[in-house]
């Protein structure tokens, strides 16, 4: 049985998919529910298409919230007495009312709930817990929408470019945010004698200093710095991938496709068609939104996912007109329809309802469809599921089925029984996350950013190595990554220095810093197979990138600024970069 522990409508993910109204309440101890199915999330867009969660972080940074990580899957919204189809998902029906009674029977005796308030529309949820800014944001109508605009904007930057690029964005936002509160004085909450925590609402200088805060931000990144192009011709994320057929309908479509796949993926390992022979894009996410064809006007239906598809464009349904033709189940009953269900748990095409590309185009003088799974960290299904895409014929009636295949990735990503054998690596990546844990004083909900995007950044750099590195060359990026390694060997020298735990830690890294490169260079040779010498780059380039990790606590905003990556392009290293204290 797993147990989670939900505060309803007190986490921010959970009060997110519950579309709960924020109540501010005084602290209390978690309450504990057991349901006797594991459960995982769902929620439903605008447009009633359902969006499954998983893979949620067992730590949400709310100290009165802790929930572990949820496996089956659970409609919290719309279960009391529905009867769903079981062949698309097992759903468990949880009866809202006697939750919401057995949290309120949980309350501590005398406690009292303190009126909330106004809230307005935000990029985060409004509720106990939030930091004084997100209080004064959730008060304010022009805060409010000023912090849509930014997040919408910061989502759209992170969503390109390199993982180094990233890295900058991220650096400078936590550096934004962590000045807010001491730079606008904005007054912190109080606790009356009843344990009532209330928080004086922003005056108007206040609100104004967090407004015009916002606007400089806002300013920053709308002029942040075009990522490089890094067109490589195959993409390097070609290299980890192998698109097999699982099934052919139409050999004539099946077969050329397949010998062009390779030539023709894009960074992502989605395949593109603007790089397919004969091929002429129509609507997708290679080309524009909306296009005409001679079955009427194509729409594919783009949008920029939420973290858990990394901020990525991504892509969930096709219509003609203003009729749905195919749509987040439509990849996954064709894969269900082969033999074994192709492994498939469920017709769902990823943990976001959403395909990582879809791409209307003609080819051989059919207009077709081609559904494409994300790839990679956000590969859509669990462990042992893999990957699909699928060629769709369009025509007058219902979409046809052409073309299937699987995305295997080779080498497999690695298993924890390789880091087990690698003696050195393992407890140096425990170190960088001890020391480089998101800053304490950051909102839970950037807390649980900045936690998911390193790791979807150090599983790149373990498993595709090849893509980072190539980033970093065809990016010009290496100048750069050697000026910001200066730095984060500087700060974490200082950072030593300043008691005798951190002096402790510090030794224990860089005692662990060559033997981990070596750990890693040879998991890259002997079981990646990567030639020796792109090898040592590609273990040079991640070494680099897990020192800068344990530096978000220790510095969140180092080398936040926007600064082209050409800029270093005659930089000239002070220190190796396996450099001994």
């Amino acid at each position: 049985m797993l147990k989670f522990f939900l505060a309803l409508c007190a986490a921010v993910t959970l009060g997110t998919l519950l579309g709960c109204v924020p109540v501010a309440r005084p602290p209390a101890q978690p309450v504990v529910y057991s349901l006797s199915t594991p459960i995982e999330v769902i929620e439903k867009d605008p447009q009633g298409m359902v969006i499954l969660k998983r893979d949620i972080p067992d730590v949400m940074y709310n100290p009165n919230f802790q929930m572990s990580p949820l496996q089956s899957i659970i409609d919290i919204e719309n279960l009391s007495g529905a009867t769903l189809p079981q062949h698309e998902l097992t759903r468990v029906q949880v009866d809202l009312a006697q939750l919401s009674a057995e949290e309120t029977s949980n309350e501590t005796p005398g406690s009292s709930y303190v009126p909330a308030p106004p809230v307005y529309t935000t990029s985060f949820v409004c509720e106990d817990g939030n930091t004084p800014v997100q209080n004064a944001v959730c008060a304010s109508p022009q805060l409010a929408s000023l912090d849509v605009q930014l997040a919408s904007l910061f989502r759209q930057q992170m969503g390109s470019g390199s993982i180094f690029g990233r890295d900058q964005i991220m650096a400078s936002q936590r550096a934004w945010l962590l000045t807010l509160q001491n730079a606008c004085n904005v007054p912190v909450p109080s606790v009356n004698a009843n344990d009532q925590a209330t928080q004086p609402p922003a005056s108007a200088a206040v609100t104004s200093c967090l407004a015009a805060a916002y606007q400089a931000q806002i300013a920053t990144l709308t002029n942040w710095p075009a990522p490089p192009s890094a067109d490589t011709q195959p993409a390097a994320i070609a290299k980890y991938l192998d698109y097999k057929v699982l099934d052919s309908k139409q050999p004539a479509l099946c077969a050329p496709l397949q010998a062009a796949i390779h030539g023709g993926l894009d960074d992502n390992g989605a395949i593109d068609p603007t790089k397919l022979p004969g091929a002429e894009e129509i609507a997708g996410s290679h080309g524009a939104a909306s296009g005409a064809s001679p079955l009427g006007t194509i729409n594919v239906d783009l949008y920029r996912a939420p973290l858990y598809a990394g901020y990525q464009t991504r892509a969930r349904g096709v219509s003609i007109g203003s009729n749905a033709v195919l749509g987040a189940n439509s990849l996954g009953s064709y894969v269900e329809s082969t033999s074994n269900g192709g492994g498939r748990f469920t017709t769902y095409a990823s943990q976001t309802g959403d395909y990582g590309n879809i791409d209307v185009f003609t080819l051989n003088g059919q207009t077709v469809a081609l559904l494409t799974d994300a790839i990679g960290y956000n590969t859509p299904a669990p462990p042992g599921e893999a990957a699909a895409a699928g060629l769709f014929v369009l025509g007058q009636g219902a979409p046809a089925p052409a073309c299937l295949f699987e995305t295997f990735i080779n080498p497999p990503p690695l298993s924890m029984g390789t880091f087990a054998e690698q003696p050195s690596l393992t407890p140096f990546l425990a170190l960088v996350d001890s020391i480089g844990a998101p800053p304490a004083q950051l909102a839970g909900s950037d807390r649980q950013d900045t936690t998911y995007l390193t790791q979807e950044t150090r599983w790149q750099l373990l498993n595709m190595p090849l893509v980072p590195l190539a980033q970093a060359r065809d990016g010009n990026w290496t100048g750069w990554l050697r000026a910001r390694h200066d730095q984060v060997l500087d700060t974490l020298y200082n950072w030593s220095q300043q008691s005798a735990a951190n002096e402790a830690q510090f030794t224990q890294l860089f005692a662990l810093l060559q033997p981990a490169a070596q750990d890693l260079d040879t998991i890259y040779v002997q079981q990646q197979g990567i030639p020796v010498n792109d090898a040592a780059q590609a273990t040079a380039i991640a070494m680099m990138e897990l020192l800068y990790q344990a530096t978000i606590n220790v510095a969140p905003g180092l080398a936040g600024t926007p600064n082209s990556p050409t800029d270093f392009a005659n930089y000239q290293p002070r220190y190796s970069i396996l450099a001994s204290p």
